[in-house]
C-alpha cells in the first residue's frame, strides 16, 4: 500500500509554500533547545551514571568491557566484586534509585535511538525488580539473574581464572601489580560466595545434586597440577614478556610471586570451597527442576520472560517445541535417506552417523589444532562473501580458539566472548574439544556460524561500533535478541549457500536446529512439568541422537539456567516472523542488507522493541512522498 502525505488536488505552488513554511519551522525549531533534547541530555546522563555505578560494582566486567577508571573508578583492574547479603542490599538499594531516577524521564519526550534505550532500560530494570521481590541468589542491577548463587557453567571460580588468564591487561607494570592483587582477591570471592551458598541452603534453596558434584569435580581438577604448572601461571609467564620496560628479574620475580600465591591462597580456597559444596549435596534432594524450591513457579515464569517467552506460559512453550521437533525430523528424515540411512527413529540414525570413524577426528592434541584452524578457514570465508548479505562488517577480528582443558568438563559445545570497547582484544569463538566423538566434522559448520559469523560476532562487534550508543546499552544483553539472531543466522548460512553441495553440513545445520527446539521441551518438562534430569536425558538423547554424555552436560545446563535454553528458538521465530513481514510489505524493495542493518543497528534489544523498530522502518519505507 501507497501513503501519500497530501492530497491530489493540491496544487504544484501550494506545495512548494508548504516547503518554504515548513524549513522555516525548522529552523526556527533548531534555534530554540527542545524538549526532546533535553530529555535526551537527561536520558544520557543517567544512563552513563548508572553504568559506571554498575561498573564499580562488578570491576571484572569494566575489565572485560575494557573502560577507563574514568568510567569505572580509579583501581577497579585491581579489585573483585564483593559477594553476600551486604552486597545484595546494596544492589538493591542501587536498582531503586536507578528506577527512580529513569523514571524522571518523559518517554514521550524521546526521539530515534533515545526512545529504543530507554525502552531498554525500563525493561531491563522491571526484570531486575521482579527478580529482586525473590531474595534468593545474587541481587541483580539488569534483568533477572540465575536462581542459584553457584554453578558449574560461570561464576567466580569458573569465571576468574579465565579473566587472569586471557582479559586482564598486562602491559605496563601497574597492569602486573593489577594483577596479583586480583590473584590474591580470589580466596575472599570465594568464601563470600560460599558464604552466600550456604545462606541461601538454608532456606531450601540448592542447586541440583549433580551440579554440587559437577562443581567439586571441576575444583579438584583446578588443582590437581603443580602451582607452577597450571594454566594461571604459564599464561601469566608468557604474557610477562610483553609487559613494557621490565627485564628478566623483574619477571622472575613477579612469576614466582604469582606461583606463591596460588599455592598459598588460591589452591587452598578452591579446595574449601569444594568442600563446603560436597557438604551441601546430602540436602540438595534428587530433583532438577525449579519447582522444587519456594516460589519455583513464578521464578520459572520470570526466568522465561527474561529469555523471551513474553508471557507465553510453560505448557504453550512445551508445544511449540513438540511441533517443532516433528518438522525438523521430517527434513532431516530426507536427507538421512539420502545418505543410505533409511531405517529406524531418526534420533538412531543421526547416531550411527555420528560414529562412523569418516566424520571423527583423532583425539589428540595435533588433530584438535588442526580442527581450530580449518574452523577459523570457515570464518574467514564467511567474512569475504558477508557485503553481499550485510551492509557494514565489524571491524573487529574474529578468532577460533579452544576451551582450556580445566574447563572442558562442564563447559558447553562452544561459547563466544565479544571484543573489549577499546578494541584491544579480538571477538572469540571458544570451542569444546574434550571428546572428539562428540564433535562430527559435519556439526562444526553451524556451530561456527552461529557462535561468530554472521552470528554472535556480527551481532555483538556492531553494536560495539554504533556511535552515540550509552555505554550501559552496550552492556545489556537479551538472549531472545541475541541468541535469536545467532539461531537465525544459522539458517541465513544456508541462504549464503555456505552448504551448497554438503548435504550432510546441511544436515548438521538441522541437527543444531533440532536441539534448540528439544530445548524447549526439555527446559519446560525439568522445570514445569516436573520431568527428572534422567528423563530430560532420555528423551533428548532418542529425539537427537547424541551422545549421553553432551546431553547429559546440556540437561545439567537447563537445569541451573531456566529458560535460557527456550530464548534460541523463541528469538529465531521472532527474527523469521519479522523478516517474513517484511518481505511481504514491501515486495520488490525487500533489501536482505536492509533488513539486517535494521535489526543490528541498535545493539542488543528485547524483541518486543525490536518488533517496534521494524514495524516503524516497514512504515516509513512504504511513506511514499510523490512530489
Amino acid at each position: 500500500m501507497t501513503y501519500r502525505l497530501y492530497d491530489s488536488s493540491t496544487t504544484v505552488t501550494g506545495r512548494f509554500r508548504a516547503i518554504v513554511v515548513g524549513l522555516a519551522a525548522l529552523v526556527l525549531t533548531a534555534a530554540i533547545p527542545s524538549q526532546a533534547a533535553d530529555e535526551a541530555a537527561k536520558l544520557h546522563r543517567i544512563a552513563d551514571a548508572h553504568a559506571s555505578v554498575i561498573l564499580s560494582i562488578y570491576p571484572e566486567w569494566a575489565t572485560q568491557l575494557g573502560v577507563s577508571e574514568d568510567v569505572a573508578g580509579v583501581g577497579f583492574s585491581s579489585r573483585l566484586s564483593e559477594l553476600g547479603p551486604d552486597a545484595n542490599e546494596k544492589i538493591r538499594a542501587a536498582l531503586t534509585g536507578f528506577v527512580d531516577e529513569l523514571g524522571d524521564i518523559d518517554p514521550a519526550e524521546l526521539e530515534g535511538q533515545d526512545r529504543i534505550t530507554y525502552a531498554v532500560m525500563n525493561h531491563a530494570y522491571s526484570l531486575a525488580e521482579r527478580h529482586n521481590r525473590f531474595s534468593v541468589g545474587q541481587a541483580s542491577l539488569l534483568s533477572a539473574s540465575p536462581p542459584y548463587v553457584v554453578n558449574q557453567l560461570f561464576g567466580p571460580q569458573v569465571d576468574l581464572p579465565r579473566l587472569l588468564i586471557a582479559q586482564q591487561p598486562l602491559n605496563t607494570k601497574r597492569d602486573v601489580e593489577a594483577w596479583q592483587s586480583r590473584l590474591a582477591d580470589v580466596d575472599r570471592v570465594l568464601d563470600e560466595l560460599a558464604t552466600l551458598t550456604e545462606a541461601d541452603a538454608n532456606r531450601a534453596v540448592t542447586p541440583p545434586y549433580f551440579v554440587l558434584e559437577a562443581i567439586v569435580n571441576s575444583a579438584a581438577t583446578f588443582t590437581a597440577g603443580k602451582p607452577e604448572a597450571h594454566p594461571i601461571a604459564s599464561a601469566f609467564e608468557s604474557r610477562l614478556q610483553g609487559v613494557a620496560r621490565t627485564g628478566a628479574a623483574y619477571r622472575e620475580r613477579e612469576l614466582r610471586k604469582a606461583i606463591a600465591t596460588l599455592e598459598e591462597q588460591v589452591y587452598p580456597a578452591y579446595r574449601d570451597f569444594a568442600e563446603r559444596m560436597k557438604a551441601l549435596i546430602p540436602a540438595a534432594g534428587r530433583d532438577a527442576g525449579l519447582w522444587r524450591v519456594e516460589d519455583g513457579a513464578a521464578l520459572y515464569q520470570l526466568a522465561l520472560d527474561a529469555w523471551g517467552a513474553d508471557g507465553m506460559t510453560p505448557d504453550e512453550i512445551h508445544r511449540i517445541g513438540l511441533d517443532d521437533v516433528e518438522r525438523i525430523h521430517r527434513e532431516m528424515d530426507a536427507i538421512l535417506k539420502a545418505a543410505g540411512y533409511r531405517n529406524g527413529p531418526v534420533g538412531e540414525r543421526m547416531r550411527a552417523l555420528a560414529s562412523d570413524p569418516r566424520h571423527l577426528i583423532a583425539n589428540t592434541d595435533a588433530a584438535k589444532a588442526e580442527l581450530v584452524e580449518s574452523l577459523q578457514a570457515h570464518v574467514d570465508a564467511v567474512l569475504k562473501m558477508a557485503p553481499q548479505w550485510f551492509t557494514g562488517i565489524p571491524e573487529h577480528p574474529i578468532e577460533v580458539r579452544r576451551i582450556p582443558a580445566h574447563e572442558e568438563g562442564a563447559a558447553p559445545g562452544g561459547y563466544y566472548t565479544p571484543p573489549p570497547l577499546d578494541g584491544s582484544r579480538p571477538g572469540i569463538f571458544w570451542i569444546n574439544l574434550k571428546d572428539s566423538a562428540d564433535v562430527p566434522v559435519y556439526t562444526l559448520k553451524s556451530l561456527v556460524y552461529h557462535e561468530s559469523v554472521p552470528g554472535h560476532h556480527f551481532q555483538a562487534a556492531k553494536a560495539l561500533s554504533i556511535e552515540g550508543l550509552p555505554l550501559l546499552q552496550n552492556m545489556l544483553w537479551f538472549g531472545d535478541y541475541g541468541e535469536g539472531w545467532a539461531l537465525y543466522a544459522e539458517e541465513l548460512a544456508k541462504e549464503m549457500g555456505l552448504y551448497e553441495g554438503d548435504p550432510l553440513g546441511d544436515l548438521g545445520r538441522l541437527r543444531m536446529e533440532l536441539y534448540r527446539a528439544a530445548r524447549l521441551v526439555v527446559d519446560t518438562g525439568l522445570h514445569h512439568k516436573r520431568w527428572s534430569r534422567e528423563r530430560a536425558i532420555e528423551y533428548m538423547v532418542d529425539v537427537t541422537g547424541e551422545s549421553e554424555a553432551s546431553i547429559t552436560r546440556e540437561v545439567e545446563r537447563y537445569a541451573v539456567w531456566p529458560g535460557q535454553a527456550a530464548s534460541y528458538k523463541l528469538g529465531m521465530i521472532r527474527f523469521q516472523r519479522l523478516r517474513k513481514e517484511a518481505e511481504l510489505r514491501l515486495g520488490d524493495a525487500f533489501d536482505i542488507r536492509e533488513f539486517h542493518d535494521v535489526v543490528l543497528r541498535d545493539g542488543a534489544v528485547p524483541m518486543s522493541v525490536l518488533t517496534r523498530v521494524v514495524h516503524e522502518w516497514l512504515d516509513g519505507k512504504q511513506a511514499v512522498v510523490t512530489l
